[in-house]
């Protein structure tokens, strides 16, 4: 994206990855649950200035519909359907729901008190606003629960409901933890809600749900990238003494992470994958210590990816992280080290044919000295409240140095201005920064929208084919659904191209207008059969709302 669109993205908030739940939630629910955090969304990114008074209008009801929807649908394998205060005459509850009835409301009403304090911090800090719709959430969950727990006389008809709330909060309750400037009141609040979801789970006899499908695809790409690194390794280093010896030590790493993928594979215990990790670190974290010390930008990129797929087996494992240090070394000599790369590769007469030429060697030597004085702090190992002071410098220092080279048709320079980006919002996560655009996400999001909506519009022509009854709903189920495919693929196009942010976000709205026509068709056709339809349905709501969080 363009280095606007980049520090932009810097000083608006956003938090791309929410907790997946192990056992997936009933499928209407799931549905008004995105369809509302896409609401949220849309209302804070439309009015910054206003963001706390539209959201203290909107959570109400919003939170009534979602409330209104668990309790729909929820429902387990040992219970029959039994709306709030019809529980039989008579009967009295186990012991167990009498004490989980006691956690679900001190968890009910400490979510309530999570959700306002983030509702009133989000006014001073836009990094929280991502999390407003995660808290409403949850927030709504907790109250459906809690409620149903006192309309069925057994424990076992609420396991299954209390397994998703511990699933989402532990994510949710995770990634709150991460945020630096999060108040002392917010995580006292956080402090409550891990005590009482805890006490549920010992209730229940329920263990930590973990999202095992999620773990398995980043333990399976653990093995692959460090397979990948080996054969970097190998070819970067062929005449270095050290090659050996690295070798050794990352096929020693290869195969604790081949190990903690198998773990993962046959379903291991949340303690035996987690001390199955631990021992991957043990032989992982020295090593890349070791080649971040070599200038080589394959193995450098290798070691970002397998960085960045552990910070996510971290987050789904809920393991603390402290500061990798080395890892932002690595990260701030690599930007230098690119902008070395960019001077040479410029001759006197490119030169002097880019914008403003004259003012090139001062915005160099400035974005230069902040990168070097960002290192200097990592370094020194100053605290991390000194280390987001001296990132935030950065952005600015992006912008006035880069636009010079932005429209040079020059291969080398063009990659060595996306490795420069991609290397800046790597550094954000470990600082804990709210991130912001991410061009690369947003094309795979968009891709992903446009091939489900092609299977969309194969689905539907499938459901309804020979069924005279729906021949008219189909006709125009079907033509909305060409609208919207339209639409996404005018929006993965136009990201493929780096197309400005303002034109962007009118693709956006559009697909979003163009989504809840083609929804509101197909929620109203009552044909059998449709089960396939709403997981489409839904695996779209969550692209289209993860998109739209980028803009935030």
């Amino acid at each position: 994206m363009v280095a606007r669109e980049f520090s932009q993205g810097v000083l608006s908030g956003f938090v791309s990855r929410n907790g997946v739940s192990c056992h997936r939630p009933p499928r209407s629910f799931t549905f008004v649950l995105t369809m509302a955090a896409a609401f949220v969304t849309l209302l804070l990114r439309a009015d910054s200035t206003s963001a706390d008074d539209k959201t203290k209008k909107i959570v109400g009801g919003i939170l009534k519909i979602l409330v209104e929807s668990q309790m729909r649908g929820q429902g387990g394998p040992h219970q029959q359907q039994l709306r709030p205060g019809e529980l039989r005459p008579g009967v009295r509850a186990t012991p167990e729901l009498t004490r989980a009835r006691v956690s679900l409301q001190s968890f009910r009403q400490e979510s309530i008190t999570l959700s306002t304090l983030l509702q009133q911090e989000s006014a001073r800090n836009a990094g929280l606003r991502s999390f407003i719709a995660a808290a409403v959430q949850l927030q709504a969950r907790a109250d459906a629960i809690s409620q149903r727990s006192r309309a069925v006389p057994d424990h076992r008809f609420i396991v299954q409901d209390v397994q998703r709330l511990d699933s989402d909060w532990r994510s949710f309750s995770y990634r709150l933890q991460q945020v630096p400037s999060l108040s002392p009141p917010c995580r006292a609040c956080v402090g409550q809600l891990d005590q009482f979801d805890a006490e549920l789970c010992d209730i229940l006899s329920i263990e930590p749900q973990i999202d095992r499908r999620t773990l398995q695809r980043q333990s399976e790409a653990l093995a692959v990238y460090l397979h990948g690194l080996s054969d970097d390794i190998d070819y970067e280093l062929r005449r270095s003494p050290s090659r050996n010896a690295l070798m050794l030590k990352t096929s020693q790493a290869h195969q604790a992470a081949v190990g903690f993928s198998d773990a993962v594979q046959t379903g291991r215990p949340y303690a035996a994958l987690v001390a199955e990790y631990k021992a991957f670190l043990r032989k992982w974290n020295p090593l890349v210590r070791e080649l971040c010390a070599f200038e080589s930008r394959f193995i450098e990129r290798t070691v970002l990816r397998i960085q960045n797929v552990d910070q996510s087996v971290h987050e789904l494992l809920w393991l603390p992280r402290g500061l990798d240090r080395e890892l932002l070394i690595q990260l701030t000599r690599g930007v230098t080290t690119e902008v070395d790369r960019i001077f040479d590769s410029v001759s006197l007469s490119l030169l002097i044919q880019l914008p403003n030429y004259e003012d090139v060697p001062s915005s160099a030597s400035d974005f230069h000295g902040i990168c070097q004085h960002f290192a200097d702090c990592v370094e020194q190992e100053n605290d991390i409240d000194e280390l987001v002071d001296a990132y935030d410098y950065l952005p600015s220092a992006w912008v006035s140095f880069s636009r010079h080279f932005r429209n040079v048709q020059h291969d080398g320079i063009r990659h060595s201005l996306t490795e420069i980006e991609s290397r800046l919002v790597a550094l954000r996560e470990p600082l804990g920064i709210p991130g912001g655009f991410d061009a690369n996400s947003a094309r795979q999001r968009a891709g992903a929208i446009e091939r489900l909506a092609d299977h969309l519009h194969a689905d539907i022509e499938t459901w309804l084919r020979g069924a005279s009854k729906f021949a008219g709903e189909r006709k125009e189920m079907l033509e909305h659904c060409s609208h919207f495919r339209t639409a996404s693929r005018q929006l993965h196009a136009a990201l493929v191209h780096d197309t400005p942010e303002a034109i962007l976000r009118g693709h956006c709205a559009k697909i979003y207008s163009e989504w809840e026509l083609l929804h509101r068709h197909i929620a109203d056709c009552d044909a059998p059969d449709r089960d396939h339809i709403n997981e489409l349905l839904i695996q779209i709501s969550v692209e289209l709302v993860e998109l739209e969080a980028m803009f935030l």
